[in-house]
């Protein structure tokens, strides 16, 4: 297994935008509100663009044979009522077809370097409730709940 942990560039923007789409196909089993098409939107492509450009982020892609299969992103988060400096991750995923062969604990791994080396204390990152597959995989790399969101329609 050949794979390469690279940062990412505003120029392989085009090729995020569909490799998104291959990597969160489950998504809509948990989130029936969610636009499953939103990173080709307009507002999908600006979210993108600047998750690109943070100063305080970082971008990485997984790579094989020059093929794009994962990617993770994160940048600093706020929060006005903890005392650590945090970083989230928003998004980390894989390609189906190379789920299970420790692609996405290289991703997660080399993002956690990186927010340590920036002098971040906590990371913190959301996951639906109902993926357990994600759920099991951050528990086993040493996360642990802190909250549940919760929501209602009206």
């Amino acid at each position: 297994m050949d794979i390469q942990i690279r940062e990412a560039t505003i120029d392989e923007l085009p090729a995020l935008l569909e490799l998104n789409q291959k990597i969160f196909v489950k998504n809509p089993q948990f989130d029936r509100d969610l636009i499953l098409d939103f990173s080709l939107t307009p507002e999908g492509i600006e979210y993108f663009k600047k998750e690109f450009k943070r100063e305080d982020g970082c971008f990485l892609f997984a790579e094989q044979n020059g093929k794009l299969i994962g990617y993770v992103n994160g940048g600093s988060k706020k929060f006005a009522h903890r005392k650590s400096k945090y970083f989230e991750i928003d998004n980390l995923g894989v390609i189906p077809e190379e789920k299970g062969k420790g692609i996405g604990k290289l991703l997660l791994d080399k993002i956690l370097e990186w927010a340590k080396r920036k002098d971040y204390q906590k990371i913190y990152l959301n996951c639906y409730a109902k993926n357990s597959e994600a759920l099991s995989f951050y528990k086993k790399s040493g996360f642990n709940e802190i909250d549940i969101g919760l929501e209602k329609t009206l």
